[in-house]
């Protein structure tokens, strides 16, 4: 995993996402259009599955440190 990329800077562009429901990686890419390269490379590397909440995230993302 990219070692810049922290929980915190994912969560600020992934924050809110899921009160509309569940999101697949794709939704969860089109919400960080705005990140860093390297955020939304990280979040490719997510598996093809249905997002609840952002605590699923993080079970798929366990080596991202949640800050520097």
């Amino acid at each position: 995993m990219t070692d810049d990329v922290t929980r915190m800077e994912i969560a600020d562009h992934l924050s809110g996402l899921f009160t509309n429901g569940a999101m697949g990686r794709s939704d969860l890419l089109i919400a960080a259009a705005g990140a860093r390269p390297e955020v939304r490379d990280v979040l490719s590397r997510l598996p093809e599955r249905r997002y609840t909440e952002l605590r699923q995230v993080w079970e798929d993302l366990p080596a991202i440190p949640v800050g520097l």
